[in-house]
């Protein structure tokens, strides 16, 4: 194997977002959302570059994904993401992209061929309010605006069926096909 300088200056923009997202996680201190938590009020941003909230998005249970452009585990989920929102009104998935410029996550999701909502979190604040400290990340949000998990670690779309159902069993009962 050849060692090539090219290639290695290339994953270092990689590797110090990388880094950005793991000091973000561990710098967070006191009110981070975990099972039980409120998470309303925390910003995230629209492709348009306007700014929303969980709050918005209360009356439906939310399953939000974490994701990043460099992460492997991430960008082979997102089918499976794809797939469930789909086949549900059950409840609202998105994704969000923790780590990567908005304009490139954007045009990253369009290719990939996803049609779930996407945002960005270019502040930070939704990472940290989650304590994501690896990608994927994935949190369930019942219909109140209260976290009942964040799962690390990519899903399957059969698993994330079971996710939904475990998760928000008196919204997927009779419903479509979560």
């Amino acid at each position: 194997m050849t060692f090539r300088p090219r290639h290695a200056l290339a994953i270092i923009p990689r590797l110090g977002l990388l880094v950005m997202v793991a000091a973000r996680a561990s710098a967070c201190s006191g009110g981070s959302a975990t099972s039980g938590d409120s998470v309303a009020e925390v910003a995230f941003t629209a492709s348009d570059g306007s700014s929303h909230t969980l709050g918005e998005m209360e009356g439906t249970p939310v399953v939000l994904n974490m994701w990043a452009t460099w992460c492997k585990p991430c960008v082979k989920e997102m089918p499976a993401f794809d797939e469930v929102a789909a086949g549900t009104d059950a409840v609202r998935i998105i994704g969000v992209n923790v780590a990567d410029e908005p304009a490139d996550a954007e045009a990253f999701a369009r290719d990939l061929g996803v049609s779930y909502e996407q945002y960005t979190d270019p502040s930070g604040e939704l990472s940290d309010a989650f304590e994501v400290t690896g990608l994927p990340a994935t949190a369930f949000i019942d219909a109140d605006g209260t976290v009942v998990e964040v799962h690390a670690g990519a899903y399957t779309a059969d698993e994330l069926r079971a996710a939904i159902a475990e998760h928000f069993p008196d919204v997927t009962n009779g419903s479509t096909n979560p």
